[in-house]
C-alpha cells in the first residue's frame, strides 16, 4: 500500500507539473500559435515602375490580362534590351509589396480584415533610348538580314554618351518571358520563351551590340591615323607611295583596291588614305608609328577595356600586346603582326559599342561614358589628347570617305552632310565572308557649316559575316541616317 501512495504522488505530480508547465509556462506561445491559425496573410504585389523613353513615351508598363496585372513591353522584339535594363535596374523598379492581414472561420473563410499594409509602386525609370529611333533602326537591320540570314548589330549614340538606339538580331519579344502576357507590336518569329532559350544556333539572348566582339577592319584606321598625326610621324602633306601590296619574306600584305581590281592609287597622304581606305598607307603609317604607340593610342580610345554602360553581360574585347602575344601564343611579335593592328585585324577584338564610342571620340576628342538611363546629368568624359588640327584632318578624310571617290557609296547624294568610315574584317577562312562595318557622324548645321557638339550623332552598323562593309552595312546605316537627318 505504501508503494501504491508513493507511485500515485508521483503520478499525479507529474500530471500537476505538465499541466502547469502548459498552461502557464507555454501560455504565451500557445496563444501565438492560437492566434496564426486564425489570421491569415495575403500578398499584394506592387506594381513595377514604368519605363519610359527620352521623350516620355512608354516602354514597359503594367497591364490587365486575365483578370491578373502583367509586365508589357508595347514595342516587343524592336525592344528586347529592356531585358537587361530591367536586370540592371531591378531593385529600383520593383517596389514593395503590401499585405492584408485577416481573420479566418474554422472553414476557412475570410471574416475580417485585421490590418492592410499597401504595397509601394517602383519607381519609374526614364532612358536616354528614343523610341521612334530604335523602332527604325531595328526595321532596317531586319530588313536586311532578312535577305542575308545573317546576324547584325546597331548602335546609335550622341558623342556625349547618351545612347539613342541599341539594336541586336537576332532577337526576340521580351513578352514571351510573361506569364500570361500579351505579345508586343513587333512579335518575331519565335512564339515560346523556351525555343528563345534553346537556339543555340541563332542565340537571340546573345546582345552582340555590348557582348560580341570581332576585329573592327578599317574603322581602326582612325586610330592609327590619330597616332601617326599626334607622334608627329605623319602629317597633312606625308605622302606614301602605295605599292599594291607589300612582302615581307614569305608573306604578303596587299591593298583591297589591288586585289579586287589591281589597281594602285599612287601617292596619297592620310586625308586621301581615309578616304580610300588604303591598306598599303596604314601598312607604312602604323611601321612608323610603332607597336608601343598603336597600343598607347588604343588604350587612350578605351579599346580592351570595358565602356561602362550601365547594362550587365558587357565584354571587354581584347587588345593584343607583345606580351600578350608571347604568353597566350608563345610567339613573338613581329612586323606582321602590326602592320595586321595597323588596319584593325589579327587578334584585335571590340565590340560595336566601343567603335561607336571611339568614332565619337575622333571628331569630338572626348570619350564618354555610354548611358542608357536618363539621370538628368551629363556622362563622365575625358580628353584624348588629340589636337583641333589633327582631328580636323581626320574628320576631311571622313568626309571623303562619304562623297564620291571614297568608299560609302550608300552616302555620296548627301554631298558632305555626315562623316563616315567603312570597314571589311577578314575573319575565320577563306570562306567565311568579312564583317561588315560602317560608322558614321551626324552633326549638327550651323548657318550652313556642320558642327560637332553635343547633339551630334554617331550611327555604328556590324553585320557579321556579311561582306564589304559599304555594300553590306552601309545601307542599314543610311535609312537610319535619313530618319535623324529628318528629325534633326
Amino acid at each position: 500500500m505504501n508503494v501504491i501512495k508513493i507511485l500515485l504522488v508521483l503520478m499525479f505530480g507529474v500530471i500537476a507539473s505538465r499541466a502547469f508547465f502548459l498552461s502557464v509556462l507555454l501560455r504565451t506561445f500557445y496563444a501565438s500559435e492560437a492566434t496564426s491559425n486564425r489570421v491569415s496573410e495575403k500578398v499584394v504585389a506592387a506594381q513595377k515602375g514604368v519605363i519610359r523613353d527620352r521623350n516620355g513615351r512608354i516602354l514597359a508598363n503594367n497591364i490587365s490580362s486575365n483578370e491578373k496585372t502583367v509586365r508589357h513591353y508595347p514595342d516587343g522584339e524592336s525592344f528586347a534590351i529592356l531585358q537587361l535594363v530591367e536586370k540592371q535596374y531591378n531593385d529600383e523598379l520593383v517596389g514593395m509589396d503590401g499585405k492584408i492581414l485577416f481573420e479566418e472561420s474554422a472553414r476557412g473563410e475570410a471574416t475580417r480584415e485585421v490590418r492592410r499594409i499597401e504595397p509601394i509602386g517602383g519607381l519609374e525609370l526614364r532612358l536616354n533610348l528614343d523610341q521612334g529611333l530604335q523602332n527604325v533602326a531595328y526595321r532596317a537591320l531586319r530588313e536586311h538580314l532578312a535577305i542575308t540570314g545573317v546576324s547584325g548589330s546597331v548602335v546609335v549614340a550622341k558623342i556625349n554618351g547618351e545612347v539613342l538606339s541599341l539594336i541586336s538580331l537576332p532577337s526576340f519579344d521580351p513578352n514571351l518571358f510573361v506569364a500570361g502576357g500579351k505579345r508586343g507590336a513587333e512579335g518575331g518569329t519565335y512564339t515560346d520563351s523556351v525555343l528563345v532559350v534553346s537556339d543555340e544556333n541563332k542565340k537571340p539572348m546573345f546582345n552582340r551590340s555590348i557582348s560580341g566582339v570581332y576585329p573592327p577592319g578599317s574603322i581602326y584606321k582612325l586610330v592609327t591615323a590619330v597616332a601617326g598625326l599626334e607622334e608627329g610621324v605623319i602629317n597633312r602633306n606625308t605622302l606614301i607611295e602605295d605599292t599594291g601590296e607589300i612582302k615581307v619574306g614569305d608573306y604578303r600584305y596587299g591593298n583591297w583596291y589591288f586585289d579586287k581590281y589591281g589597281r594602285r592609287e599612287g601617292r596619297i597622304n592620310v586625308e586621301k588614305a581615309i578616304g580610300r581606305s588604303n591598306d598599303v598607307f596604314f601598312y607604312k603609317a602604323g611601321e612608323m608609328v610603332g607597336i608601343d604607340k598603336l597600343i598607347y593610342w588604343s588604350e587612350k580610345f578605351g579599346l580592351g577595356k570595358k565602356t561602362g554602360i550601365d547594362l550587365p553581360t558587357e565584354a571587354s574585347g581584347l587588345l593584343p600586346t607583345p606580351l600578350w602575344m608571347e604568353k597566350t601564343n608563345g610567339q613573338r611579335w613581329f612586323l606582321g603582326n602590326t602592320y595586321h593592328m595597323a588596319i584593325g585585324q589579327g587578334d584585335l577584338l571590340t565590340t560595336p559599342l566601343q567603335m561607336n564610342r571611339l568614332t565619337a571620340a575622333v571628331v569630338s576628342g572626348e570619350w564618354c561614358t555610354p548611358q542608357i538611363a536618363n539621370r538628368g546629368q551629363g556622362a563622365e568624359c575625358r580628353g584624348t589628347g588629340i589636337s583641333e588640327e589633327n582631328r580636323g584632318i581626320i574628320m576631311n578624310g571622313m568626309g571623303m570617305v562619304c562623297k564620291e571617290g571614297g568608299t560609302a557609296y550608300t552616302f555620296f547624294d548627301l554631298k558632305g552632310r555626315v562623316y563616315c568610315k567603312t570597314g571589311t574584317a577578314q575573319h575565320g577562312g577563306e570562306d567565311t565572308k568579312p564583317h561588315a562595318w560602317i560608322t558614321v557622324v551626324v552633326p549638327k548645321i550651323d548657318n550652313g557649316e556642320l558642327k560637332i557638339d553635343n547633339e551630334t550623332i554617331v550611327v555604328t552598323v556590324l553585320i557579321e559575316a556579311g561582306g564589304e562593309g559599304s555594300v553590306e552595312a552601309g545601307p542599314v546605316a543610311r535609312k537610319i541616317v535619313d530618319y535623324i537627318l529628318e528629325k534633326h
